[in-house]
């Protein structure tokens, strides 16, 4: 097998001693007044990103444009929690151990964790204890403390602004024409061994519903060879597969489909009602553009506000050649912060309005406004630890 040799950066990292390895490991990239973070704190954050982009479902295309930016993104993070951690520190905000209490106990409750058996499984799973998740429950909330106190009280969303909003984007509101549909299925598996002798069957379905029974009672003299009645509910065009929307949408009202061939045999559709294309009124999207423009608005206040921070504080950035172009995405929260920052466990992301999770895990980050922030598999961004041989000088 083929060896090759490694760069001569790397080459030379590999033979200096352990202390100037530790030194560069531990080279600080960013000051922020009496906070720092090192290489290895970036190197850290931008390994677990990886990792968490590597994992999740997502576009290939999207994955790979968050692979490239994440050098930037993860030192954009860390900037903008030194800024939150430092101004924490200047308005003296404490966390005690009740709140922590607290915010752990609806984070366990958000997430269906009911029992300590089932809070160490999810610990494990993601990799912490208890004290890692603690910490970082404290971080946030003294992250969130600043931004409520400094950012939240610059969101004035007035009902005027929310009608503005409507009117310019009234097309947004657009209900697609929608089908209320039910069917009933002639089964592959239901004793009937024969193409033709299911479409017999569904064949006999449809001429008892237009002699006037209902699909159920129709259904119901064919026991074993169909579906019981199955309840669609509202559908838009392109909810269904093409062969049975084709088949459905130019129904009226009451109307039984053709038999149309699908996923586990031959369906019989029934339109039980139609809704024609329709703009929502005002009074029923107003909570959802008010959502909106919360959001837009704090991702506008808090770029300033750091912006604000940055100006009077001690700034001393030397980022990795990669990460070298952070400072175009700071005045970009929403795009990147939301998406990215999530993923890291930015507590700069603009508010959502509800925290959910699947039973069992512990959350990914959603932060919330007032309510307790859910907590990341990642730590938050309190530099790390390196290892004992390679911590720090004293005085750095």
């Amino acid at each position: 097998m083929r060896r090759t040799l490694p760069s001569l950066a790397l080459a030379v990292l590999l033979l200096a001693p352990a202390g100037l390895r530790a030194e560069v490991i531990n080279k600080v990239v960013l000051r922020v007044n009496e906070q720092i973070a090192t290489l290895y704190d970036y190197e850290q954050r931008r390994q677990e990103l990886v990792r968490e982009l590597t994992r999740r479902e997502l576009d290939p295309e999207e994955r790979q444009r968050l692979l490239a930016n994440a050098p930037e993104i993860v030192f954009k993070d860390i900037y903008q929690d030194l800024l939150l951690r430092s101004r924490a520190d200047q308005l003296a905000i404490e966390v005690n151990e009740a709140q922590v209490d607290a915010a752990l106990a609806q984070m366990r409750q958000s997430y269906g964790i009911k029992t300590d058996e089932e809070f160490r499984a999810a610990l494990a799973s993601s990799g912490m204890v208890e004290a890692q998740l603690r910490s970082q429950i404290r971080h946030n909330l003294r992250m969130r403390q600043v931004m409520e106190r400094e950012v939240g009280g610059r969101i004035d969303i007035k009902e005027e602004d929310l009608r503005r909003y409507y009117r310019k984007n009234v097309e947004q509101f657009r209900v697609p024409e929608q089908l209320h549909l039910r069917e009933v299925v002639v089964l592959e598996e239901g004793g009937l061994p024969t193409a033709e002798e299911r479409a017999r069957v569904a064949s006999e379905i449809r001429q008892a519903v237009a002699g006037g029974k209902s699909l159920a009672d129709a259904a119901a003299a064919h026991p074993g060879t169909t579906s019981n009645v199955i309840e669609l509910g509202w559908v838009s065009p392109g909810d269904l597969d093409p062969g049975l929307e084709s088949a459905v949408w130019k129904l009226q009202a009451g109307a039984l489909s053709e038999p149309v061939a699908g996923r586990g045999g031959l369906h019989l559709l029934e339109v039980i009602e139609r809704r024609e294309s329709r703009i929502q009124p005002f009074n029923e999207v107003a909570a959802t553009i008010q959502t909106r423009e919360q959001e837009r608005v704090y991702n506008q206040e808090l770029a300033k506000y750091l912006n604000e921070l940055e100006k009077k504080s001690l700034v001393v950035a030397d980022p990795p050649q990669e990460a070298a172009g952070f400072r175009r995405l700071i005045d970009q929260p929403v795009p990147e912060a939301s998406d990215l920052g999530a993923l890291i466990g930015s507590p700069t992301t603009a508010p959502a309005t509800e925290t959910t999770g699947a039973p069992g895990a512990l959350p990914q980050a959603k932060p919330v406004d007032t309510t307790p922030p859910p907590v990341v598999e990642t730590p938050a961004a309190a530099p790390s630890e390196p290892p004992p041989s390679e911590k720090p000088p004293a005085g750095r």
